[in-house]
């Protein structure tokens, strides 16, 4: 094949692929949002929402499975506004226990976001902020890619609450 029909074959492919990736006028425009809520999490007592499936009861808690179902709500305190929950699981996944891993599906049940969710995945530090990524999502939140940042607010014997900061594009 000669230089010249090789420069045109580069150049119509070229061209080709350029029609294929330019959006058309009609498509969904991407949107970036930022979503600020608690999550409530009861340890302990009849109303448990987090609950240890699998121990290995040894002089550590590595290997060991936390599955739990959690309110998000407006607020830190119980009384706030419920938007939605958080059902996920976690494991201990650091030998040391400084951090483990999480999965968790935040879905959204009032508001603009109802019917929507997000679902995440990271590591979670023992201590100190932790960021994870947001992977996907449903509903208003189609082909969501983003990240979120957590930190403890308050810890009690039989509680926690966590404030959660998302951010993340979708369509």
């Amino acid at each position: 094949m000669s230089t010249k029909a090789t420069l045109a074959l580069c150049l119509l492919f070229i061209a080709t692929l350029s029609l294929i990736t330019t959006s058309r006028p009609d498509s969904p425009k991407e949107k970036l949002t930022h979503l600020h809520f608690y999550f409530l999490e009861v340890e302990s007592g009849p109303n448990a929402t987090v609950v240890t499936s699998i121990t290995l009861h040894r002089n550590t808690t590595f290997g060991d499975i936390n599955v739990f179902d959690n309110t998000l709500r407006v607020g830190p305190q119980p009384d706030s506004a419920l938007i939605g929950g958080a059902q996920g699981m976690g494991v201990h996944a650091a030998l040391d226990g400084s951090q483990g891993l999480t999965a968790i599906n935040f879905f959204f049940t009032a508001g603009e976001y109802n019917g929507s969710s997000l679902a995440t995945l990271g590591v979670i530090k023992a201590s100190g902020p932790s960021e994870r990524s947001i992977v996907g999502g449903t509903g208003k939140f189609r082909f969501a890619r983003g990240y979120m940042l957590s930190k403890l607010v308050n810890s009690t014997a039989t509680s926690l609450v966590v404030e959660f900061d998302m951010y993340f594009t979708h369509f």
